[in-house]
């Protein structure tokens, strides 16, 4: 280190007595540049080749400047190296020294070059000026964006979003200044002109490297389509902006409804197939809307689970009612409709026994009438059965084949039954495979009893004629006393009907009793039994 030092003392003094005129020029080279912030400092390492191909015993760093493109120098920089001397520098050899430099507020930013000054010598005593350029950059502005990047969170690969999911932007800046920095920061979603999500930010970006992050959530609300994202940050020194289309879906598909049968019987089962296809686990609401001929007959809504991947719903169809029924499906999240569906069905219900009437045409003769209704469109073959009975046994039984046209129809048959009992009976009708029945009884009243009023038998009597001639009112006397004698007679016929009525419903049958039976030996008296006496004292003694 002592002998460095003497031989740079040693070399400004050769320096100060040599002229400038005998020195020779030799470049150092160089590939690394300096990169500046206006009006802030930088450091770093730059490395110098020897590009001669002379060996320099010693080289001495003396002074720099910095020119623009133009050549013109630039005045407010400093820039200080270590080391400052170097030896043995040999053709094609590397040395490295560090720096610091400092830049004005006041210039540009662009390309400048900084030109360094070096003294050289030589073994045998040769002086060489040596000349360096290095690119010098200025930057204009502290922060340094990156290229942002944004994608599906938990799904980093995906092109689309789905409802429910959320959208991650992000990118790094650099601040190679030596301060903090203020910014703003803004991201939006936007779909045919309308903000559907929108946030503002304030940033301080410190010196060195930043992350930027923003979460944008995709609502359950949006309607499918594409929209764009749109990510800003912005400072006083500059802008940037990054965006980036999504399309965004439910990601749930109805594929098809397909039926279990076409055509059932009342309350028979009937479902509805759903094909569903997810790229996700969610719960849904299923309604089911059953129609017939344009009226609402049935809804009902069913919260069911689906799955990722393909799911195959099974959906009960309202058969409690006949005729062409359609069932509208409709597979909802919320107030959202995500698919729909529809299938028809014909619900077919057998003819029945809607009612039974009976009217008594004759005495003793019966007409039913059965009315019947058939549901369906077309007539249908059916057998009735009948039976007829009474306390005393059956009195009718038998089958009958019959056709029974669409919408409401009568049957009628007629029975003799007998009259002043209970008669009862019973009919099934067994059509499209279904029975239906009815039963009940009836009474037919005996007709009421001839009442026949017997005038009393006119007697003749022999009068031997009289002088005595009756003005008035003589033959008004005879008419009286008939009337009274026929009133008489008719209330003595009433009681004497009244009485033979109620005898024989309240007195007994007269039982002749029985003879008594007579001993063959003739009258025979039983003898007495004896009697026996008893004392209750003893005798006296006499």
């Amino acid at each position: 280190m002592r002998n460095m030092v003497i031989a740079f003392i040693v070399l400004l003094m050769l320096v100060s007595v040599i002229p400038g005129a005998s020195a020779q020029f030799d470049q150092l080279e160089t590939s690394d540049e300096i990169t500046v912030l206006r009006g802030d400092y930088g450091s770093g390492t730059v490395w110098l080749t020897n590009a001669g191909g002379f060996t320099y015993k010693v080289v001495s760093y003396q002074r720099f400047w910095v020119e623009d493109s133009s050549g013109n120098k630039i005045d407010g920089f400093t820039f200080n190296i270590s080391p400052h001397v170097f030896s043995d520098w040999t053709p094609k050899g590397r040395y490295s020294f560090s720096y610091n430099i400092t830049c004005p507020s006041n210039v540009s930013g662009g390309t400048y070059t900084l030109f360094m000054r070096f003294l050289a010598f030589t073994s045998d005593g040769s002086m060489y000026i040596l000349y360096a350029r290095i690119p010098l950059h200025v930057i204009s502005e502290p922060l340094n964006f990156g290229v942002a990047e944004a994608y599906v969170q938990n799904r980093p690969g995906s092109s689309y979003v789905l409802n429910g999911e959320t959208i991650v932007v992000f990118s790094h800046v650099t601040n190679i200044g030596h301060g903090n920095v203020s910014a703003v920061g803004q991201v939006s979603l936007i779909k045919d002109g309308k903000t559907y999500f929108f946030e503002n930010r304030t940033l301080t970006f410190v010196p060195g490297d930043n992350l930027v992050r923003f979460e944008v959530p995709v609502g359950y609300d949006l309607p499918s389509g594409t929209y764009r994202l749109n990510y800003l940050l912005q400072y006083d020194g500059g802008t940037y902006r990054y965006s980036k289309d999504f399309p965004v879906k439910f990601g749930v598909t109805l594929v098809g409804v397909s039926l279990k049968s076409d055509e059932v019987n009342v309350n028979e089962d009937n479902r509805a197939y759903v094909t569903v296809l997810s790229e996700r686990s969610i719960g849904m609401n299923l309604t089911v809307e059953a129609y017939r001929d344009g009226e609402l007959i049935s809804k009902a809504v069913e919260r069911t689970e689906i799955g990722e991947g393909t799911t195959v719903l099974e959906v009960p169809l309202p058969t409690n009612v006949s005729g062409s029924i359609t069932a509208v499906i409709k597979l909802t999240f919320g107030e959202r409709l995500i698919g729909e569906g529809n299938v028809t069905y014909t619900v077919s219900a057998p003819p029945v026994l809607a009612n039974v009437s009976y009217e008594r045409t004759a005495n003793d003769e019966v007409l039913f009438k059965l009315a019947v209704e058939n549901p369906g469109d077309g007539s249908v073959d059916g057998v009735l059965t009948y039976r007829i009975s009474s306390d005393d046994g059956v009195l009718y039984k038998d089958s009958m084949e019959v056709a029974i046209p669409p919408g409401t129809s009568e049957i009628t048959v007629k029975f003799e039954v007998p009259v002043g009992k209970t008669v009862y009976y019973e009919f099934a009708l067994t059509a499209a495979g279904e029975t239906s029945t009815a039963k009940g009884e009836l009474y037919l009243e005996p007709p009421a009893p001839t009442t026949t009023t017997s005038s009393p038998t006119p007697t003749t009597s022999s009068t031997a004629p009289s002088n005595t001639t009756t003005i008035g009112g003589g033959g008004g006397s005879r008419g009286l006393w008939v009337g009274l004698v026929a009133v008489a007679f008719i209330l003595l016929a009433a009681g004497a009907f009244y009485y033979l009525n109620r005898s024989e419903g309240t007195r007994k049958k007269r039982v002749r009793p029985k003879p008594k039976r007579r001993s063959p030996l003739g009258r025979f008296k039983r003898p007495k039994k004896p009697e026996f006496k008893e004392n209750k004292e003893l005798p006296r003694k006499k």
